[in-house]
């Protein structure tokens, strides 16, 4: 007698069940469950004045008299909080990053958009689902890559949200509201436009260092491990 095969199993809409999830995805759902928990935690901090004025007060006794210089030079204080920041989370996250599986990963998204280009416009209909279910696993990499980087920068992530609650207190806290710029004098420093003059100032300082800092770092990092490549192979070469 022949044994006959049992039909896969169906949910109760007839629809085949959905894959298992893997570990890494259950990682990856884990990671993010606590990553917008700290958000979320962080978001209420900073909009509730109860929470944010205490903590604001409490880091003003540390940065106050340094990098505040006691209510001073508020544009000093803006920038240099902005360079902290643009240092402290570009280095650690440019030696976090896997650059190589990186570099990979956007290949492989470029040959993927090119393919189903093609795919789509040949009407290759096999094809394209292919494509598709790789889109999925490319998008898990993407994510899984992602989750690496971000991991070990969320006590980062925290810090950065201090220190910007302190310079909400700190900004709001000075005797006066009109300082001069470079670019412009009698500026009122907590005007906004799309938000305040203060927080474009921190950000751009912030953003600017933080990417001169990570193109910097990339190029002595992929400098020095080119010459060691180019040294390995003049002595293999020597060897032969």
């Amino acid at each position: 007698m022949t044994e006959q095969k049992q039909p896969p199993a169906r949910t109760a809409g007839g629809r085949p069940p959905p894959p298992p999830i893997s570990e890494a995805q259950k990682k990856l759902i884990r990671f993010q469950m606590i990553y917008l928990l700290i958000s979320f935690s962080m978001l209420i901090i900073i909009s509730e004045p109860g929470l944010r004025i205490p903590i604001g007060n409490a880091a003003n006794a540390v940065f106050g008299p340094t990098i505040g210089f006691n209510y001073r030079l508020p544009l000093l204080t803006l920038v240099i909080a902005g360079i902290m920041i643009g240092l402290v989370t570009s280095i650690p996250r440019y030696f976090f990053t896997d650059w190589m599986r990186y570099g990979r990963t956007q290949a492989r998204s470029r040959a993927y958009s090119q393919a189903i280009r093609e795919a789509y416009k040949t009407q290759q209909r096999d094809r394209i689902q292919k494509l598709n279910k790789m889109r999925m696993e490319m998008t898990m990499e993407q994510q899984q890559l992602q989750m690496q980087t971000m991991k070990p920068l969320m006590v980062l992530t925290i810090l950065t949200i201090f220190i910007f609650i302190w310079l909400d207190v700190f900004i709001y806290s000075l005797p006066y509201s009109i300082v001069s710029f470079p670019w412009a004098k009698d500026v009122l420093i907590t005007s906004s436009f799309l938000f305040p003059v203060w927080i474009f100032i921190y950000f751009l300082a912030s953003l600017v260092i933080g990417y001169f800092a990570t193109m910097l770092i990339k190029y002595l990092d992929f400098s020095f491990k080119l010459r060691r490549i180019e040294e390995k192979e003049q002595g293999s070469g020597q060897w032969n």
